[in-house]
């Protein structure tokens, strides 16, 4: 199991998520703990690249940028949005 962690300017883009967002945004963190590696690479010509992308939400309004630490099982949070 991962640890999904969060900085600063990612956990105020949290914060400021919509509440019809939340659940789907909690179904994303707990999809980051247990398989990361399942969002797609953030860089497309780096397909094995640990910065990834995981959208959210009933149509994908949500995407989370995100880097994996595999050596220390932890996911950092880098950027949470949210457009709808």
């Amino acid at each position: 199991m991962y640890e999904v962690t969060t900085d600063e300017q990612s956990q105020a883009q949290i914060d400021a998520l919509p509440a019809d967002a939340l659940a789907p945004f909690a179904e994303a963190r707990a999809v980051l703990e247990l398989v990361p590696w399942n969002g797609l690479p953030y860089h497309r010509r780096q397909p094995d690249s640990s910065m990834r992308t995981l959208t959210f939400g009933p149509s994908g309004e949500g995407k989370i940028v995100y880097l994996i630490l595999e050596d220390q099982c932890r996911v950092d949070l880098l950027v949470v949005l949210w457009l709808a």
